[in-house]
């Protein structure tokens, strides 16, 4: 179906033109037929369709904001996954990209867009206008990996409230991927890059091809590409870099982020004390022989558990900054001409992806620390002789069990998607469109390395037989109690096989033992989607008074059902592995829409008033898990003049929780945590007197330090009973094409958008922080569920559960320009996206609005982010150079800044400001070469910021890189 705003010129300036009053500030490499690279040879400009509206009348312009990204914009990344280039636009946040993506357990490779910061189940991804199936168990979030790079005609990005026109989830907008169809002719591209530091590898094969049949009537067209990355550890890209903060009392500042840093409260060889964690002098570590000395502190320490020049643990060591990753994907569409009026069409995808990602090994700290009796038979004798000197029955080893080798994922996902559908004329100006869509992704994910924690246990209790030979107790008594566990062994443990095992010092870990205490488990997923429905438009309703033109109206039914079940390894069920206590899931829910959507033009050719257009859309849904939910729309656009457009829209959104957020289950979970009442803390909050009297009711005593360096043990889940999140969102904004400075264009909408009834499960962090920093005491629910040992005050045990607690607000205005201009015997075109966000507040519990937190300018949400770019066309030569842009950021939240502003050095990471080129020649034959280099001048992240969190992956941490490649047209 076409949608509103076609553009149908035939001149490039009127091109730019009719782009501009649409408000598209990316993408105008459009004006270029094929693939966009050849734009000074086109004199013609293909009617191009944008999203923002269910109506199809090219007189009347939808007053949302529209970007648009090209086929040509994304070939002049050289980007081989689309994935990586969305995430670098202004209005898109990098919550997940390549990098950061093994930042949660199966998410690996995954690349999921999300709009405004809000999240990826907030913004809706569509395909062909279409919805298009998850990619991750419980959500309809799209892996947009998925989708072939090359078959990509173009990619529109709806800025503005779209829900009551496009469904559930576009609280925040639309990413809509445009696919290439009507396609002749055949197309090879091949390309192939590598980077400087590290030999990190990317290629891509993909090959296109389409042919008419039946006298034109009819066309096919099919895509096969392949794309694939090798992996990139962090000693090939940085070398050997560790980094930590260290408390400086009375220094300046609090404390200081140094390098070659790390903690001393676990090592790889293993340490343990015979006092207090925080005393040095009575910390120990173990020689690679298994021998035992005194920990080494030739630098500076703190009390929690960092040191300098030191015997430390440098995780960096094991720090993944690109997982490996390959997919292929082939593509089909085709379509039929019945009559001239009745068309069928067809839409075939099937994509394989294979990730693999290796983190951390297992490690036992603070309360899991390994528990080593004294009868243990690989105990040296000046460890015997310690323990001895000191009364002790037992030690408790921390330890970092990289020689029992890295956990890992091997993940694969196979997805299908079809539709089949037909549109055409009905009677008269009345059209229609009718679709199903069928989708099914399958997920595989191995886990690596996991290890069965009984048969650890059983492998370090190790002891001599009446032979003198060192065995697993567990093999001489079956019955023995554990140290580890004070109970005993898991069955799984117990029957023979165990071999025993030294844990002191680097290395020591006997490798039969590790392939019997290690295993492989399976988790395997399943998420169905089936879209049927259909709709009508008018554009020639009625006339309106004073011949302002015709009404249009465009109506529609939906039926959708969404499926989702994962299979977790019965290991994993019942927690008998390393791997967080995960259950086996799944949940299902149907909905059924129908929305309506008019245009009514009120004014033209009026002074003032060239043209002024009302816009408006409801939707009603009926869902099975929520009920009734309704959302709505209007929009205002005013033409003013040939060269000065208004245009404004109010919004109102809704989304369902998903079935992960409604039926995943409570499993367990670890949470990294800074206590907030430990003494260094107190001032660190919104209300350093409020957090301390708070801490002070719980008990803790002035001056209470904790020791505590472990993750802490909880839950953390789903809830059945969430209801809806409700948005409200307006947009105003400004299109300005002067007519005396020819091909030039600029706008800037200012956008607004406030969610109620967010679903949210408060991080570890904020949980523990909530409870101590609300003004009205500590009888809140995050005290609640925020549990103390009563003896030590240590954290002991988090609860974070889903729940309808919290509101989003965030606002902020998006600039667009672009002016082409001949230079010599060529011609150069500008393009500019940027985005000035004003404000990005959350307040966890919306019922008490005083607790409000100021995200706006910490670290992944930067002030200000742009991109721009330069094309310059002369002869058969193509050259690119695209620079993208973001404020320095705060590393700590702004509530804690303001209240301690020296609290640590670097408190910023700077600025981020990366440059990309790209050259391209066309040869006579359909031969084009090209080649490009990534972050030209090779500029690091700040600090200790690697690119795989949340905010991190903002910044390039893949360093220069170079790639070339060609494409061959027969």
């Amino acid at each position: 179906m076409k949608l509103i705003g076609a553009c149908i010129q035939t001149r490039n300036v009127l091109a730019f033109a009719c782009m501009a009053a649409l408000g598209n500030t990316a993408g105008f490499a459009q004006e270029a037929a094929g693939d966009g690279e050849n734009s000074k040879k086109t004199t013609e400009l293909q009617a191009i369709t944008v999203t923002g509206s269910r109506i199809s009348n090219p007189n009347i312009v939808s007053p949302t904001p529209v970007s648009v990204i090209s086929a040509a914009d994304i070939k002049a990344t050289g980007a081989v996954n689309v994935g990586d280039v969305l995430t670098t636009l202004p209005q898109l946040a990098t919550s997940f990209t390549m990098g950061n993506s093994t930042q949660y357990i199966g998410t690996a490779g995954l690349s999921l867009q999300d709009l405004r910061n809000l999240g990826p189940d907030r913004t809706l991804v569509l395909v062909n206008g279409r919805r298009f199936i998850g990619g991750s168990a419980g959500s309809t979030a799209v892996d947009v990996n998925m989708i072939p790079a090359n078959w990509i005609e173009r990619v529109e990005i709806i800025t503005g409230g779209a829900s009551a026109v496009y469904g559930a989830d576009a609280v925040t907008g639309v990413v809509n991927f445009i696919l290439k169809k009507d396609y002749t002719g055949a197309q090879l591209n091949v390309q192939y890059g590598t980077s400087e530091h590290g030999g990190f590898n990317k290629g891509l094969v993909s090959l296109t091809g389409g042919m008419n049949f039946a006298q034109n009537r009819g066309n096919i067209a099919f895509s096969v590409e392949h794309s694939e990355q090798s992996s990139l550890e962090f000693g090939d890209r940085f070398g050997n870099k560790s980094y930590s903060t260290i408390q400086t009392p009375g220094g300046p500042t609090d404390s200081v982020l140094y390098p070659n840093a790390g903690s001393y409260s676990i090592t790889e060889g293993g340490t343990f004390s015979l006092g207090r964690a925080t005393d040095i002098h009575q910390r120990y570590v173990f020689n690679p022989d298994g021998s035992v000395r005194q920990q080494r502190f030739g630098g500076l320490y703190d009390t929690s558990g960092r040191c300098t020049d030191c015997d430390r643990l440098d995780v960096n060591q094991v720090q993944l900054l690109q997982p490996q990753f390959g997919r292929t994907t082939v593509s089909a569409v085709g379509g039929f001409d019945i009559t001239p009026e009745q068309h069928l069409y067809f839409e075939g995808t099937y994509n394989h992806a294979n990730v693999k990602a290796y983190r951390q090994p297992a490690f036992g700290s603070g309360g899991s620390a390994y528990v080593i009796t004294r009868d243990n038979a690989f105990i040296s004798p000046s460890l015997a002789a310690l323990m001895d000197a000191n009364g002790l029955d037992s030690i408790n080893v921390s330890r970092f069990d990289t020689d029992a080798g890295r956990r890992g994922e091997d993940t694969t996902r196979d997805t299908f998607r079809t539709v089949i559908g037909a549109n055409g004329t009905i009677t008269g100006d009345w059209q229609y469109d009718a679709s199903l869509n069928y989708g099914e992704t399958r997920e595989t994910r191995y886990n690596l390395n996991n290890r069965i924690n009984d048969r650890f246990y059983a492998s370090i209790d190790a002891v001599r037989d009446a032979n003198g030979s060192i065995v697993c107790r567990s093999s001489l008594d079956p019955n023995s109690i554990n140290p580890n566990t004070g109970d005993v062994l898991n069955p799984i443990a117990l029957g023979g096989g165990c071999v025993p095992t030294s844990i002191f010092g680097a290395g020591a870990i006997n490798p039969q033992a590790a392939q019997w205490f290690n295993t492989t488990t399976t988790t395997k997923s399943k998420l169905t989607q089936f879209v049927g429905g259909g709709s009508i438009v008018n554009n020639n309703l009625f006339q309106m008074p004073g011949d302002a033109g015709s009404a249009s109206i465009a109506a529609g039914v939906e039926f959708r059902r969404e499926t989702s079940r994962q299979n977790t390894d019965p290991l994993d069920v019942q927690g008998l592995t390393f791997l967080n206590a995960i259950p086996s899931s799944g949940g299902a829910y149907d909905v059924k829409e129908g929305y309506i959507e008019t245009a009514l033009p009120l004014l033209a050719g009026r002074p003032f008033a060239q043209n002024l257009t009302f816009d408006a859309a409801v939707r009603f849904s009926d869902y099975s898990t929520v009920g009734h939910t309704k959302a709505w729309r209007w929009g205002l656009d005013w033409s003013i003049s040939d060269s000065v457009r208004l245009r404004g829209t109010m919004s109102s959104a809704v989304r369902a929780p998903n079935i992960g957020e409604l039926y995943s289950g409570q499993t367990q979970n670890f949470f990294s945590i800074t206590d907030p009442c430990s003494a260094p803390q107190l001032r660190n909050g919104p209300n350093p007197a409020v957090r301390a009297a708070n801490c002070q009711a719980l008990g803790i005593p002035a001056g209470w330090v904790s020791s505590n360096s472990a993750t802490i043990n909880g839950v953390s889940g789903s809830n059945p009973d969430l209801k809806p999140e409700v948005g409200r969102t307006w947009t105003a904004g400004i299109v300005l094409t002067p007519s005396f400075i020819d091909r030039l264009g600029f706008s800037a909408d200012y956008w607004n958008i406030r969610l109620n009834n967010a679903i949210s499960a408060p991080s570890g962090q904020a949980t523990a922080e909530q409870c101590v920093d609300a003004p009205g005491g500590i009888g809140n629910v995050y005290c609640g569920n925020a549990l103390r040992d009563p003896a030590t005050n240590e954290l002991t045990y988090i609860s974070s559960t889903n729940q309808n607690i919290s509101s989003l607000s965030t606002s902020g205005i998006d600039f667009g320009a672009y002016y082409t201009h001949g230079i010599g015997p060529g011609s150069m075109r500008w393009r500019l996206d940027a985005t000035r966000v004003i404000s990005y507040a959350q307040r966890p519990f919306q019922d008490n609005p005083d607790i409000v937190y100021q995200n706006n300018g910490v670290l992944g949400y930067p002030k200000w982010k742009a991109v721009l770019s330069a094309n310059y066309s002369v002869h058969d030569w193509v050259f690119n150079w695209n620079m993208r842009y973001f404020t320095s950021m705060l590393r700590v939240d702004n509530e804690s800044y303001r209240s301690n502003p020296t609290q640590t050095t670097p408190i910023r990471a700077g600025a981020g400001f990366f440059n990309d080129v790209r050259a391209s020649y066309d040869f006579k034959g359909g031969w084009q070469l090209y080649g490009g280099i990534t972050n030209v001048f090779d500029r690091n992240p700040p600090v200790n910021l690697f690119g795989t969190g949340f905010g991190s992956a903002l910044y390039d941490s893949i360093g220069r890189a170079y790639y070339a490649g060609f494409n061959y047209k027969f």
